[in-house]
């Protein structure tokens, strides 16, 4: 990498929404970047991909691509963000050819880097180089699945009673390492994260990565992790991927506590929204509902396709991607149809900085009877979360309900596989912190808990002052 001296502050990039931004260089390693960037509302959130993110030295773009963001940290007007850097460097594409001794230069800073190999703790590089060697051996014994003619099938692959035979003591074992590198990774300073985390990647990614819910959870497609075929790749069926291996390596994935976490989520959304239609039945009237970063809105279609009165119920779904929205109006209209009912349902294509503006600005309308926002806040810094949660105090009647949840600090999967693997970056909260961001948001929290695996944390509050 180019000396420090050489760089320029500035770097630009561009966020999800496609949104051009600049910020401010504080602190610039070869896998990671330091940026202060103007934040008057939400310009990204942790688990963005930033496209397109340029560095200079000189006139040259010695770093121009990717970067996935790690932690935000609100400071006012202004937010440090600091990024995973996707790509490669272009050292030696902008060396001047005219220059040979610039090569060695780059050269033994390329070897410096590789040194830094030597910070890697021993405990770690011991369980992952195992892992590698135990999931090399299981992908070349369980080929012989693929390639035996005579082995119980169904629709031409292993039947799903002999799969999940084969494949649960074989999980098992992988998910001891897996649970012993959670441990290790718990202890690593934050300046050695990037170098572990790029160890780990390098060995295990090429046994990983065909998995489809792996692929899509790294690559973020969308732009952004939690994307709505994420949420459907949770909900359906867990084996999926080009072979019995790969196969194995999805299910086990998403029989993992945060996919479990998420699937209850949507149960105690179901009953939610189950609970609001028994008490707009019994009142005689329709209650207006608004989903704030709906995803797929999985708890919606449900409630059409099952609760025997759906129409008790007015849903405006809000999400700040447009392909998302669309694939729920499409599925969730879809579901009306074939009940032959009608069921009120309006979108609205807007961000998290959309929503901030218009509470800012002094928009009121206190129209709705329940409010509730899952899997958002995971990705929002203290600060935006309460901007969000008065913005829903302002659009609330008196008395209305209000849902929101958070993935809780003890996620077990929180350092290795989400962070070191996946990439997958979320902002933990406790029980005290969801009650933090709920004071002076003109709402009385009224039972905070957390689900079956610990996983999710849910606030359940009522607004008292719109």
């Amino acid at each position: 990498m180019h000396s420090k001296k050489q760089i320029a502050p500035v770097v630009s990039f561009r966020n999800s929404q496609s949104e051009l931004v600049r910020g401010t260089i504080t602190d610039l390693q070869r896998r990671t970047l330091v940026m202060e960037i103007y934040n008057p509302y939400s310009i990204v959130q942790v688990s963005e991909i930033l496209t397109g993110l340029t560095v200079k030295a000189g006139t040259a773009d010695v770093y121009c691509g990717r970067a996935v963001v790690t932690s935000l940290v609100s400071t006012g007007l202004t937010a440090v963000v600091s990024v995973v850097l996707a790509d490669e460097w272009r050292e030696l594409s902008t060396l001047a050819t005219t220059d040979s001794t610039s090569f060695g230069s780059e050269a033994r800073i390329f070897i410096r880097d590789w040194d830094d190999r030597c910070r890697i703790r021993e405990d770690y590089q011991s369980v992952v180089n195992e892992l590698r060697t135990f999931l090399t051996e299981v992908s070349r014994w369980v080929a012989q699945v693929d390639l035996a003619s005579d082995l119980p099938r169904e629709d031409g692959v292993l039947s799903n009673l002999a799969f999940y035979e084969l494949a649960e003591p074989i999980l098992r074992r992988a998910r001891l390492y897996f649970d012993e590198l959670e441990g290790i990774s718990g202890e690593i300073s934050s300046e050695l994260t990037s170098a572990h985390r790029v160890y780990a990647q390098s060995a295990l990614h090429p046994l990983l990565l065909r998995s489809p819910f792996i692929y899509r959870t790294y690559t973020k497609p969308l732009g952004y992790a939690g994307d709505y075929q994420m949420v459907n790749q949770i909900l359906g069926d867990r084996r999926q991927g080009p072979n019995t291996y790969f196969q194995m390596i999805n299910s086990g994935f998403l029989e993992g506590c945060l996919a479990q976490a998420h699937r209850n989520r949507i149960e105690i959304l179901y009953a939610f929204l189950e609970k609001l239609a028994n008490t707009a039945l019994k009142e005689g009237r329709t209650l207006k509902v608004m989903n704030v970063g709906c995803g797929p809105a999985a708890e919606i279609q449900r409630f059409i396709k099952e609760f025997h009165s759906p129409s008790v119920l007015e849903f405006h779904l809000i999400d700040f991607n447009e392909e998302t929205l669309k694939y729920a109006q499409k599925k969730i209209q879809d579901a009306i149809s074939k009940r032959k009912i009608d069921v009120s349902i309006e979108c609205s294509h807007l961000s998290v900085h959309d929503l901030i503006k218009k509470r800012v600005n002094g928009e009121s309308k206190n129209i709705f009877d329940a409010i509730y926002c899952a899997g958002l806040f995971d990705y929002l810094s203290d600060k935006v979360c309460g901007r969000l949660l008065s913005y829903f105090s302002s659009q609330s009647k008196l008395g209305g309900k209000v849902i929101f949840t958070n993935v809780h600090s003890k996620n077990p999967d929180r350092y290795f596989i989400m962070d070191h693997l996946l990439e997958w970056f979320l902002i933990y909260r406790d029980e005290s912190d969801m009650a933090r961001i709920s004071d002076q948001t003109g709402m009385k929290v009224n039972r905070t808990y957390v689900d079956e695996t610990g996983v999710n944390v849910f606030v359940e509050a009522e607004i008292v002052n719109g």
